[in-house]
């Protein structure tokens, strides 16, 4: 939240203030269990949705940025969203489990108008909402969605004598161009004791939230101790 912009000598100095804003949420969700004869079980339909309010948001004013007021050219303010997942979950060769889910986040108060234009260029000042995942200089103060989207499919299998072992495998794409995709496994080596083994692959656009951490990708160890 940058709250005062205060210019000494030739360099400006700007100082901002961290602050702690309180977001409400109400949500729902559902599953419905139908026998579509489409694989080893009957197909279940999910959905969850939630509904958000008081959520702080980038908001870009390049008329106020062209002539260096730099409080208003770049604010924080408060919108709702509306953000809701729509899946199906299949199972086939008995214990195979695939999902796939719709993903998508929609900014209710989605700002983007025309605040002037330049009388010698007749370049138009916009205000609008900025993207909050990669907001920087580098991609010129980037454009947020006003309807975000994303996909993603789910692919779980037991393996084992016991089938006590389990591969996971999840790829989310991003509207964009950002992708992730995780694998992971889990080994049991005792009842309560379990090894983990995963690996997160991040690609795309740098402009996405997915894509910019495609330096960052990594292979993570672990070991789970489950309490009764």
């Amino acid at each position: 939240d940058v709250t005062t912009a205060n210019y000494s000598g030739s360099a400006p100095e700007l100082v901002f203030e961290e602050t702690l804003n309180r977001i409400h949420n109400i949500g729902s969700s559902f599953d419905y269990a139908w026998d579509l004869d489409i694989g080893d079980a009957p197909v279940v339909f999910r959905g969850e949705f939630l509904y958000q309010t008081d959520v702080l948001t980038p908001v870009i004013d390049r008329h106020a940025l062209s002539y260096g007021n730099l409080t208003e050219a770049l604010k924080l303010e408060e919108g709702d969203y509306f953000k809701y997942v729509l899946g199906a979950d299949f199972t086939f060769f008995t214990n195979l489990t695939v999902s796939g889910q719709f993903i998508q986040f929609v900014n209710l108060d989605y700002i983007d108008e025309v605040r002037g234009v330049d009388p010698l260029t007749s370049q138009e000042f916009s205000r609008y909402t900025g993207d909050q995942a990669t907001l920087h200089l580098d991609n010129g103060l980037k454009r947020g969605y006003e309807h975000k989207t994303f996909g993603s499919m789910f692919l779980s299998k037991p393996f084992g004598p016991s089938q006590e072992h389990r591969v996971n495998n999840i790829t989310i794409f991003e509207e964009g161009g950002g992708w992730w995709n995780r694998l992971d496994l889990e080994y049991t080596l005792r009842d309560e004791l379990l090894g983990t083994l995963a690996w997160n692959q991040y690609w795309g656009s740098e402009n996405t939230l997915f894509g910019q951490f495609d330096q960052s990708s990594s292979i993570q160890v672990g070991i789970k101790y489950l309490f009764e």
